[in-house]
């Protein structure tokens, strides 16, 4: 029988150092009760949302794909929890289309990827963009390109209604910044 706190304590110790994953977490628990409008499965939701990240810190520290390392623990934090084998399909789909270019094939896949967005959008979205650049070592115009691009990307980027009105205001703080990062490095 699938243990959801035992999930959630297997996620919370692999993320109990990340400086960013345990708020996207419960920024994305507050994004869906915003956003969702119909009948959806809560577990493969309950679980796509703790797990779609899952991988971030492993993935800086490795120069690894966030979704591909997210994808292998979270197979491996499913099994170990007894996650129903007829839904781990469904919760991999959601991880997988998740991010920017994601195209969910399924209302859960949806909710996962359109909440996760509204998150990177926001203050702390660009907080963490913002400390990845450093991460990464690039330059500040390689920043600015990448961001400009997300900004373009974005516009399009939700699928449902109510996660792409909530997205209105978060874009204008988004292209706000990349307008200001732009005008400073001329």
């Amino acid at each position: 029988m699938f243990d959801r706190n035992e999930l959630k304590r297997l996620v919370e110790n692999e993320i109990k150092n990340d400086f960013f994953v345990s708020g996207h977490i419960n920024r994305s628990f507050n994004n869906l009760d915003l956003i969702k409008e119909r009948d959806f499965d809560e577990e493969i939701v309950f679980a796509s949302i703790l797990l779609h990240s899952i991988g971030f810190s492993m993935s800086l520290k490795f120069n690894q794909d966030l979704i591909q390392t997210s994808l292998n623990l979270a197979k491996k934090f499913l099994s170990e929890t007894n996650f129903p084998k007829e839904k781990i399909d469904s919760v991999l789909h959601c991880i997988q289309e998740s991010h920017l270019k994601g195209d969910p094939k399924t209302t859960e896949a949806t909710l996962v990827h359109d909440l996760n967005l509204l998150d990177e959008i926001g203050s702390i979205g660009i907080i963490k963009d913002s400390v990845l650049f450093n991460l990464r070592k690039i330059s500040l115009q390689k920043f600015l390109e990448e961001q400009k691009t997300k900004s373009i990307l974005l516009k399009q980027a939700f699928f449902s209604e109510k996660a792409k009105n909530l997205a209105e205001q978060k874009l204008l703080l988004f292209n706000s910044f990349v307008l200001n990062l732009e005008k400073e490095l001329k």
